[in-house]
């Protein structure tokens, strides 16, 4: 066997034990109700849906209004605005059409990089 070959069948082996023991460990799910305890009502669609989707969106709005309200009480804008003039940190305090140009240099017999052998 290759190295890629015992590799491979090891994965294999690995995932298959993953999955064997999952599906015996969830074997005691498929148990019965035991005495005494009542039997559950079925849940309908409309049930599962709503604690599914309706819930969480309900949960979501709520959260999202906490956040947002004290900002828009004190009237402060949410979306960001372009008023600041855009900033080249480190950069000189001038405008960049204000820098000054370099003029170019000629090129020497081995090329732009300026490089001797």
């Amino acid at each position: 066997m290759t190295p890629t070959t015992t590799r491979l069948a090891r994965r294999t082996g690995v995932v298959l034990t993953a999955a064997v023991l999952s599906l015996l460990a969830a074997a005691p799910a498929h148990a019965e109700v035991p005495e005494g305890w009542s039997t559950p009502d079925d849940v309908s669609l409309l049930q599962m849906l709503t604690v599914i989707f309706a819930l969480p969106a309900v949960l979501f709005v709520v959260i999202v209004g906490l956040v947002l309200t004290p900002a828009l009480a004190k009237g402060e804008k949410l979306l960001p605005t372009t008023s600041t003039p855009d900033q080249w940190f480190g950069g000189p305090d001038r405008p960049a059409g204000e820098l000054e140009s370099t003029p170019p240099r000629e090129l020497g017999p081995t090329g732009g990089a300026s490089g001797s052998w």
